[in-house]
């Protein structure tokens, strides 16, 4: 059997589901026993700008998050003009072809895929396109369909049953418009092992864990990208632990308490970024000087000063 090794990329406007349509593509793949290294990067404003989300999957452990794209899913024009060029020769093109259409060329394959027409006229729903688009790769690359039912219901449960059967609707007709209509001609393997489900981490989560694994108690902490999602996992799962979550009125706050925390003799940790980090100065000046120990992790943003808050290095 062939090995798989497949690089998918995602790319679209943000807030039309690019980044929850990868997220929902990998933890699907990950619960199928597969072995998978994302990637991501999506614009600063709330709505609107490009995003995109990369992901690598492999039956093998994998250590980085590839080279060359093998599959490219444009979701409109803009992300085939900012990725095309990484797709590899004999890659795979998926792309919505109500919204655009490639330049004609040989050097890889494309299946144009109505993604926001079928939403639209088929489902009556067109924010649901990216469970189109999900649907679509079930029917290209024989995904199984099963395990984004169980996503689907965990992640639109609460908002009703209707909610879950239009994603389901709009998951079958993207399946079935492929089926019909699509006649492959890649080189791309993709048969999931089933080897029992893989835990799907950020960084950031990963590191939460250790910091609970290794004790810590207090968690003080004031939002800010790229450093945020610590905070948000911690609140859940600190008090678990029998820990102390607190969210600070700013970051010059959020070392005090975990200072004040340290001093009386509790495991403490704070989370920031650059320009928190550069308020925190005073009181980390303290802290070397009474010798209290403490965990403060730098998220750190690309670019000087306050650098780019949606870019990590």
């Amino acid at each position: 059997m062939a090995k798989v090794n497949t690089v998918f990329r995602f790319g679209g406007e943000g807030g039309e589901g690019v980044i929850s349509t990868g997220d929902l593509f990998t933890t699907a793949l990950a619960r199928s026993g597969m072995e998978i290294y994302t990637f991501r990067s999506y614009p600063a404003e709330i709505k609107g700008g490009h995003a995109m989300l990369q992901v690598r999957v492999s039956d093998e452990q994998l250590l980085s998050r590839g080279d060359s794209v093998d599959v490219l899913v444009a979701f409109n024009k803009e992300a085939y003009d900012r990725h095309y060029r990484d797709l590899r020769d004999g890659g795979v093109l998926v792309y919505d072809n109500t919204d655009f259409l490639p330049e004609e060329d040989t050097r890889t394959v494309k299946y144009p895929i109505p993604f926001a027409k079928i939403a639209a006229e088929t489902i009556g729903v067109r924010l649901t396109k990216n469970m189109v688009c999900l649907g679509a790769l079930c029917g290209i690359f024989s995904l199984p369909k099963e395990r984004f039912y169980e996503l689907i219901r965990q992640k639109f449960g609460k908002k009703g049953e209707a909610v879950v059967q239009k994603n389901d609707q709009a998951l079958d007709a993207g399946h079935d418009y492929a089926k019909q209509n699509i006649k492959r001609h890649d080189d791309i393997h993709l048969t999931v092992t089933g080897q029992g489900a893989k835990l799907v981490l950020s960084g950031n989560e990963a590191l939460s864990l250790g910091a609970i694994a290794a004790g810590v108690k207090v968690y003080a902490g004031y939002p800010i990208t790229p450093a945020s999602t610590i905070l948000e996992f911690l609140a859940k799962e600190l008090p678990k632990a029998g820990g102390v979550v607190i969210q600070s009125e700013d970051e010059i706050a959020a070392i005090g308490m975990v200072m004040g925390a340290s001093f009386a003799g509790k495991k403490a940790m704070t989370a920031t970024s650059g320009p928190g980090l550069s308020l925190m100065v005073e009181m980390i000046g303290l802290g070397v000087m009474a010798e209290l120990p403490c965990v403060i992790v730098d998220a750190q943003r690309c670019g000087p000063s306050t650098g780019m808050p949606t870019k990590t290095e």
